[in-house]
């Protein structure tokens, strides 16, 4: 692709920044390193993460710059502050900056100082407060708002409008300092039907304008594998096949992601036309990957290449080591998972047990997250790392995979052998078989093979890394 240079805008996106302010780890201890538990963020390089972007993003000299949410760690006012001191060294490089918040980054009641054994409450922002912090990256005078969320509605160029989509539900976040039962940070993602109306005639006003218009959120808006918005409803936003059905008729087909800390392309068909998500992983964690769009806007095409960040100041090694921490946190991200949204999970047991009694007098499953974690890490903790690190990376596709499907499956059959008992543990494992395995198989393929739409007649393979998009 040879644009001509007055139809062409360059565009870093970069997501998924989790940055915590160094003063907010007084001293290391026991607090700290159970969170770090649950996740496999590098914490404690975020801001050396975020600095080296901004300098590689400065030698850059993109035209635009799009931040798709999880800016801090969890919301601390300290760590906001200092994502935009540094963000504002783009903007003094004549770069545009636009942000929009993602699930960690307001009214969270995880922001916590860090001191030994002690974990105790910090400063959270409200969404006005981000407004104000982010003034000068999407939040001034140029930007159309939406009136009841963070979405907004920006002219970039002549040529282009950016649709900053604002899906987050920290609303609903519990403090057990305002006398809710749990501190609870909410990750999943709606839009009010006023909203979604908002955005889609915003898109549909730049498209009678002359304008291509792409999107970007936080949430998933295209499932980036077989029934992610069954298994994995809190990446998506929610009733996103409308959402995108709408969208795509008011001229948008491209939406710029995070959120699950992937580098993953989805597209799917609507009756309208398609729609191309764009997935960036997270720069806090392996494996700390970029991107940067060439967009010419006369000829609607976009050229896409992926950056990873090898190395920083202080450690030459660093993906190595990043990688080696997203394989040994594993565990920990298992055990933690299914603690923190145990009593979700034990909901959906509830309710599945009900609707299925007679399957479920003969199968046993543990009656606390510590169990089911181990239970499941005994069979499948091997074949999901290799499944998960492929997945982070993008680019699944390999010569292995038909062999750990497989070895997935076979864990699986390992996990139901030892859940079912009683005189018809046979016909138990039988029903359980025909419900779970050809999900599974789905599920994994769809994952390992990178197929979008998989089963379906718009099946398709789209090279995670470089790849040329109509917008």
């Amino acid at each position: 692709m040879n644009p001509s240079p007055d139809t062409t805008i360059k565009i870093a996106i970069i997501s998924d920044l989790h940055v915590m302010a160094p003063e907010l780890l007084v001293n290391e201890g026991t607090a700290f390193e159970q969170y770090l538990n649950r996740d496999r963020k590098m914490l404690r390089e975020s801001l050396e993460i975020l600095d080296t972007l901004v300098s590689d993003i400065v030698e850059l000299k993109p035209d635009l710059v799009l931040v798709t949410g999880d800016l801090t760690k969890d919301g601390e006012r300290v760590s906001h502050q200092l994502v935009a001191g540094r963000l504002q060294r783009l903007v003094d490089a004549s770069i545009q900056v636009l942000v929009v918040p993602g699930n960690h980054d307001i009214n969270n009641p995880d922001a916590r100082i860090y001191d030994g054994d002690t974990a105790t409450p910090t400063d959270t922002i409200t969404r006005s407060e981000f407004a104000k912090i982010y003034r000068q990256m999407g939040y001034d005078g140029q930007s159309r708002r939406d009136p009841d969320t963070l979405s907004y509605c920006r002219d970039v160029t002549e040529g282009l409008t950016i649709l900053a989509i604002d899906a987050c539900m920290d609303r609903l976040n519990t403090f057990v300092s305002r006398g809710d039962s749990r501190d609870h940070c909410k990750t999943s993602g709606s839009l009010e039907p006023s909203s979604q109306q908002w955005l889609v005639e915003q898109a549909a006003a730049a498209k009678a304008a002359g304008k291509r218009v792409i999107a970007m959120m936080h949430h998933h808006l295209v499932p980036h594998f077989h029934m992610e918005d069954t298994l994995a409803a809190p990446y998506m936003v929610d009733s996103a096949g409308q959402l995108c059905q709408r969208l795509v008729q008011a001229g948008v087909h491209v939406v710029f992601t995070g959120h699950l800390h992937i580098s993953d392309i989805s597209q799917t068909k609507v009756r309208d036309g398609e729609m191309v998500e764009v997935a960036t992983a997270a720069a806090v964690g392996y494996p700390c990957q970029w991107r940067v769009a060439t967009c010419n806007t006369a000829t609607g095409k976009m050229q896409l290449r992926t950056i990873s960040l090898h190395s920083l100041p202080s450690d030459p090694d660093f993906a190595e080591r990043a990688q080696n921490v997203f394989k040994s946190c594993i565990p920990t991200m298992t055990h933690g998972v299914l603690t923190r949204y145990w009593p979700e999970i034990s909901c959906a047991i509830d309710n599945y047990r009900s609707k299925h009694a007679f399957v479920m007098r003969y199968v046993d499953i543990p009656k606390t997250p510590e169990a089911i974690a181990d239970l499941l890490l005994r069979h499948l903790q091997g074949p999901v790392t290799r499944t998960y690190i492929a997945f982070a990376e993008g680019n699944e596709g390999g010569s292995d995979n038909l062999s750990l499907v497989e070895e997935l499956i076979d864990g699986v059959n390992h996990v139901v052998n030892e859940t079912t008992r009683g005189i018809l543990r046979p016909l138990a494992k039988a029903a359980l078989r025909l419900r779970v395995y050809g999900i599974a198989r789905l599920v994994l393929r769809s994952i390992l093979e990178d197929r979008n739409d998989i089963g379906t007649k718009h099946e398709s393979v789209i090279n995670d890394h470089t790849a040329i998009i109509s917008f």
